[in-house]
């Protein structure tokens, strides 16, 4: 008679195959699914910025690249360890907090890095420095090569308006930025500097950046995802970076998120009215803020509120949607714009949103906001008379910076 198995070990034997045939499955499920279905694990477009929250675009890429980017931790002085990143005490030490935001020069649209604004500032006390801030629109997103850019226009015509060539726009400006970090911006990498004239050309990402990241009014579209890495189980982003399945699973939980948010802001309007305030109340805050330390110090500054391409459309009697409806955007811009003629700083705000409204028309947008070449060229057209009047209102030049004084 044969002797039976002991039932302990049969049971370990079908444990250690279920687990066998689980771990086989879900190979054979990631493969399949990244194969046949193109599905991804979760990258990164952006890096992290300890001020600002999120840097300049980089295409996809693991997390832990984005430490070697432009104005990442490694750029800033700090070296990879066994566990994380440390700075090393030997490490030559920076002597001003503007290096934080060295990477807000360093897009591929910039011309002049931080570098070259700090020897240009010193080296040319006369010329005349006009400092670029706001989101994509601002930085030149949209043109194919950096001379196409609405910035560099508008450099060539005020050298020409003005007669002389030591006239710079340096563009510090940052995709998907809100007025909050464009107000860091200004703080952190303008005044510490010499500047003649300080232009922001924004409102659009404040306007529709809750709507696409359902983040709270006024915050920068990432700070959602920055609080769940922080706050949730680690694990799932964990497994998100390694799994494909995990990162779709992970990637439509938030998408599900973020249009339950636009379809509440679109079809509730007591909802959208509440949210729609704050936005605007945050906006202008946030500029009158700056237009007011700009005035304290009797510094030039102007805040462009700039085209989007459902407003155009409006204008002329076309329906484009918009991340919201274009009645929805109508109504942001509208009482946007309304708040700002209530501003005690009104005369400092250039309004846009009419200015490609002639000629080409619709045809002048490469995106839904973003211009493409014909509309670069016809944005540093409308810049170029206020410009030119702030610079010549100017009572005083700026005085040099303390930092052209030191020794090197």
């Amino acid at each position: 008679m044969t002797g039976q198995g002991k039932p302990g070990r049969n049971w370990a034997r079908a444990i250690v195959a279920t687990l066998g045939v689980l771990v086989v499955s879900a190979v054979a499920a990631e493969f399949t699914a990244r194969i046949f279905f193109d599905l991804e694990t979760l990258q990164y477009r952006r890096g992290y910025q300890p001020m600002f929250v999120s840097g300049d675009y980089h295409y996809l890429m693991p997390n832990e690249q984005l430490a070697y980017v432009p104005g990442g931790p490694v750029a800033l002085g700090y070296h990879e360890g066994r566990f994380g990143l440390y700075y090393d005490a030997a490490t030559p030490p920076p002597h001003s907090s503007t290096t934080l935001t060295d990477f807000l020069y360093a897009h591929r649209h910039s011309r002049y890095r931080a570098a070259d604004i700090d020897r240009i500032t010193c080296a040319e006390p006369d010329a005349t420095l006009v400092h670029v801030l706001g989101g994509s629109v601002a930085q030149g997103f949209s043109a194919d090569e950096t001379p196409d850019t609405w910035h560099v226009r508008l450099e060539g015509l005020l050298r020409n308006r003005l007669r002389r060539q030591d006239v710079y726009v340096f563009n510090g400006a940052m995709g998907s930025f809100v007025s909050v970090q464009e107000k860091l911006a200004y703080h952190l990498a303008v005044t510490p500097r010499r500047a003649s004239l300080v232009l922001f050309v924004n409102g659009y990402n404040d306007v529709t950046i809750p709507a696409n990241s359902a983040v709270r009014p006024g915050d920068p579209f990432q700070i959602g995802l920055r609080y769940s890495q922080l706050f949730n189980d680690g694990f799932i982003w964990w497994f998100a970076r390694h799994s494909a399945i995990a990162h779709t699973i992970l990637q439509n939980a938030f998408n599900a998120q973020v249009i339950e948010f636009r379809r509440r802001l679109n079809e509730d309007d007591a909802i959208f009215a509440q949210q729609a305030d704050a936005i605007t109340d945050i906006y202008v805050e946030n500029m009158n803020e700056v237009l007011g330390a700009c005035e304290v110090r009797g510094q030039p500054c102007l805040v462009a509120i700039q085209p989007a391409r459902s407003v155009t459309a409006a204008n002329i009697g076309v329906r484009v949607d918009d991340i919201l409806s274009q009645k929805r955007i109508l109504q942001l811009y509208a009482l946007l714009l309304e708040k700002v003629a209530a501003s005690p700083h009104r005369d400092k705000y250039i309004d846009l949103t009419k200015v490609f409204d002639r000629g080409e028309k619709l045809q002048l947008y490469a995106d839904s906001v973003h211009p493409n070449y014909a509309g670069q060229q016809v944005l540093a057209n409308a810049l170029l008379a206020p410009a030119l009047a702030a610079l010549r209102s100017a009572k005083f030049a700026p005085p040099l910076p303390d930092r052209c004084r030191k020794k090197p």
